[in-house]
């Protein structure tokens, strides 16, 4: 009785640890995940491996990716800007990174033009408060959801007033992050695919047929 027991115990351990097997391969190989693409049975993040990289946050604030280098910011963007095309119908999604950068360099535009009194619409949306409302709600949810809790050294600097106090400037910091050029490169290989069947124009635009 106390070796059934036992076999039994050890059996449905055994089940465990292969179902967080299961788990851990989804998480390291998400490539490697079949779906059915019914209902919600659908990837829930980019099913392209990503490797971990570290980012030392070491250049000065106006010198790369100021608030008027348009061509700099752009060049993070992939030529699809963020969609990718999955699955057997070829369903379109954003990647959430690169609709994070977009909200961030909406609110860039949306200040440079403020700044000099010139608001642009359609442009990139900056032009209606909702969307403004909408990309701070946004990325502060995102920020709160990544919660990196990376320790940044303290600094001994006047503030505007010429109070001496404690401040945080963030450069010369490790950070613990993902590749995202290999992500960048993922969706720039589907972008290829998506061009070849007429699906989008050479600019990224998307080809609706019917609309």
């Amino acid at each position: 009785m106390a070796l059934a027991l036992l076999g039994a115990l050890q059996t449905l351990e055994l089940g465990a640890k292969w179902k967080d097997m299961a788990r851990l391969e989804k998480l390291a190989y998400p490539e490697r995940v079949q779906y059915s693409w019914q209902g919600k049975d659908k990837p829930q993040e980019l099913p392209v491996h990503i490797p971990k990289a570290a980012m030392n946050i070491e250049w000065p604030d106006d010198e790369l990716y100021g608030i008027y280098q348009d061509d700099e910011w752009a060049s993070v963007f992939p030529k699809s800007n963020g969609w990718v095309a999955l699955g057997p119908e070829r369903e379109l999604f954003v990647v959430s990174m690169f609709h994070q950068m977009h909200c961030l360099d909406a609110l860039r535009y949306g200040y440079a033009a403020a700044k000099h009194g010139y608001l642009q619409y359609p442009g990139n949306g900056t032009g209606v408060e909702h969307h403004v409302n909408h990309c701070l709600v946004y990325l502060r949810e995102i920020i709160l959801c990544g919660a990196d809790t990376t320790l940044e050294y303290g600094e001994l600097a006047k503030d505007d007033t010429g109070k001496v106090m404690h401040g945080a400037s963030g450069l010369d910091v490790m950070h613990q992050c993902k590749d995202w050029t290999a992500i960048r490169a993922a969706l720039d290989e589907n972008f290829k695919g998506r061009l070849a069947r007429g699906e989008v124009t050479p600019e990224g635009q998307e080809i609706l047929q019917g609309y």
